[in-house]
């Protein structure tokens, strides 16, 4: 997902690096609520997903004259959240393989065809991965959300590709069954073929 440095952008930024709490609280204030919804697509956890996020903002604050950014401050603290999120995960030691060791993340029923009628579509494939399985639906979003691969998932996660392809194709069917009967054939291929959205 490409990103373009704004003018306004890059002149906060600047203002941040030279010490500028002002232009610190402006970006807090842009990004925050984004990051927060970056990591808990992930987790499915929302206050775990605040910590962390205020976490990367912390970060940002204390390295800033050490900082430097290629693309833009947005994609920067999107990289650096999703980071701090796979680092959650892995501190959790999370088994993908035994399904038998951890209880999975509770999964309520979903009605897509009300999801539909009630709000857009984003919002409904939203739920619906938000009621994966926990493993399922971090792999899921890692590799469609933030276009990660199989490797490199796997090398983040520290597991293999096959339980990576088990994960995804589970997700996938269960994210087929719940939203495929309500949407257009070309809608349900954007929605699993790997297009990110927000």
């Amino acid at each position: 997902m490409a990103y373009e440095y704004t003018t306004d952008e890059q002149s906060l930024f600047q203002r941040m690096k030279d010490g500028d709490m002002a232009a610190f609280r402006a970006l807090y204030d842009r990004y925050y609520k984004y990051l927060v919804v970056t990591a808990n697509n992930i987790l499915g956890d929302r206050e775990a997903a605040r910590d962390l996020s205020q976490d990367v903002f912390f970060d940002l604050w204390r390295k800033r004259e050490e900082i430097e950014v290629q693309s833009s401050l947005k994609a920067y603290l999107r990289r650096s959240v999703v980071n701090k999120t796979l680092n959650h995960i892995k501190a959790r030691r999370l088994d993908y393989t035994d399904p038998g060791q951890l209880p999975e993340r509770p999964t309520p029923a979903l009605d897509a065809h009300s999801q539909l009628e009630t709000t857009d579509l984003e919002q409904a494939i939203h739920a619906a991965i938000a009621a994966l399985p926990e493993r399922c639906r971090i792999v899921f979003t890692l590799c469609r959300l933030e276009n990660m691969t199989h490797k490199e998932i796997a090398e983040q996660l520290n597991i293999s590709t096959k339980t990576i392809e088990n994960q995804m194709t589970r997700a996938i069917a269960t994210l087929r069954q719940a939203v495929g009967p309500h949407i257009a054939p070309a809608l349900l291929s954007w929605l699993l073929g790997g297009v990110g959205f927000y």
